[in-house]
């Protein structure tokens, strides 16, 4: 049964986009889908090696002079859910249901960001309605480092004008500026030894999470951090082998959940007072952010650990690694300018690996960041690995498509547009390096929660905002 209205297309596509599987990385699927929707339509396609699909439509009668624009949205979506979900993201569809108007999936990331651009080109593609010619570009990896974007070809495109669909938010306003960013990985070397000391599992959970760039200015609690802290407690007093850490999905959201597995031979007794003196600091710290911060420490069991010393490197590590927010600006309220999320942690054979983004107005904030990490991943004998950079999108003061789309938006809401600045990456950056001169907007529907098992999508929003896209196309 359909839980969308499928009679509005934007609204059926959406739901169409849900029921396919779509980590980065695993959007085969969506562009078989996507490739079929254009055969079947006899539109003219290009599909690349990494994925991407870009789908062209020609003008309307009566604008086969007015200049083609590009309109682009990402297919893969960010893959989290809650610790008691057992979704799995590779074979089930998302489970849709709305709430008072609220679109929302039960236990795990809607896919909105970025399921609500890619369905607005699809309704385009299936509709007729007044407009240039269309460019509609949907790409890959884009929340694993704008990947997609990067392997698009120049000669894809022809158009000027390019409309990117991936910034939602309050759904009021246009973006006119954008991080640039990298992810780094930083690897510890660790070697194993047997243990029978008595072992524990500390576990982190409650926190809300959220988009490494637009959440950072909330301060909200790093679940790879309190635990760290409080590991760092607990071995003041006492002996302590690390045995595992697992924390963190992405490298774009802060991390929710953290699980550390010790071995101590200390009284019990004497590891929970430390640990619920240091706990009690944090709650204070973060009572108004994270009012459901829970930490919990069971009793478990191990045959083996890594070394005192390598231990304590770790737990070093995970008390001295920076995160959050770095600068904000002093023109635009409540805006990041440069931060760094210290997003997972994960243990494997040989190693422990930390994954970081970085993201900055500036590309020499974000050289910045990235040397101190280097400098401290050689204190601890760290191997170092530098991913993914991506550039900033700088504000253009005189920007046609952007009067346009105030103009339009004012028509079909009777309000004006805000104009608004982002800390997240858009592959506007991309887009304006691959193509000289570009001029560029940006649209969305009112969302929120993105990258968490939160993320909700407003759905009178959704269909408005696909009016005012309409209308604008119609102007250009």
């Amino acid at each position: 049964m359909n839980v969308l209205d499928h009679e509005k297309l934007h609204q059926k596509y959406f739901e169409e986009l849900s029921r396919i599987p779509r980590a980065s990385f695993k959007e085969e699927r969506v562009s078989d889908y996507l490739e079929d929707f254009a055969r079947t339509r006899g539109l003219d396609y290009k599909r690349d090696t990494i994925g991407n699909v870009v789908i062209y439509k020609p003008a309307s009668a009566g604008y086969e002079d007015h200049g083609a624009v590009i309109l682009q949205a990402h297919t893969d979506m960010v893959c989290e859910k809650n610790a008691d979900c057992t979704h799995d993201f590779d074979l089930d569809p998302i489970d849709l249901y709305i709430e008072n108007g609220i679109l929302k999936a039960r236990g795990t990331t809607l896919g909105a960001d970025d399921g609500m651009g890619c369905a607005y080109m699809l309704a385009l593609l299936d509709m007729d309605t007044p407009h240039p010619a269309l460019e509609c570009a949907f790409t890959v990896q884009e929340e694993v480092g704008l990947n997609g974007a990067f392997a698009l070809k120049t000669e894809y495109f022809t158009a000027k004008k390019y409309v990117n669909l991936d910034f939602g938010g309050r759904g009021k306003g246009t973006c006119t500026t954008s991080a640039g960013g990298e992810m780094v990985g930083l690897k510890k070397p660790v070697e194993y030894e047997d243990c029978a000391l008595p072992a524990y599992r500390l576990f982190i959970t409650g926190l809300k999470g959220g988009h490494s760039g637009s959440c950072i200015i909330l301060e909200l609690g790093n679940s790879l951090k309190i635990c760290g802290r409080i590991l760092k407690e607990i071995s003041g007093s006492s002996d302590l082998r690390i045995v595992s850490l697992d924390g963190g999905l992405k490298n774009n959201a802060i991390p929710r959940e953290c699980e550390a597995v010790f071995a101590s031979g200390a009284p019990r007794e004497q590891i929970e007072r430390a640990m619920e003196s240091i706990t009690a600091e944090i709650r204070n710290e973060l009572k108004f952010q994270e009012p459901e911060l829970s930490v919990t420490l069971e009793t478990a069991a191990c045959t083996r650990a890594m070394s005192e010393e390598t231990s304590a490197d770790l737990v070093d590590l995970m008390y001295l690694l920076p995160t959050g927010l770095r600068h904000r600006s002093l023109q635009i309220e409540n805006l990041p300018v440069a931060s760094e999320n210290l997003a997972s942690v994960r243990c494997k054979e040989d190693y422990v690996e930390f994954q970081y983004s970085l993201r900055a107005e500036k590309m020499s904030w974000r050289d910045q960041m990235e040397k101190e990490l280097c400098i401290l991943a050689g204190i601890y004998d760290m191997t170092v690995d530098v991913y993914s950079k991506f550039p900033s999108w700088e504000f253009n003061p005189d920007s046609a498509l952007r009067n346009t789309l105030l103009k339009a938006y004012k028509e079909v809401k009777g309000t004006e547009m805000e104009l608004l600045a982002t800390h997240g990456g858009l592959e506007c950056g991309v887009f304006c390096d691959m193509i000289p001169g570009l001029d560029v907007v940006t649209l969305g529907a009112e969302t929120d929660g993105a990258h968490t098992p939160q993320e909700q999508m407003n759905l009178e929003s959704f269909d408005q905002t696909f009016e005012v896209l309409k209308t604008f196309l119609e102007h250009l």
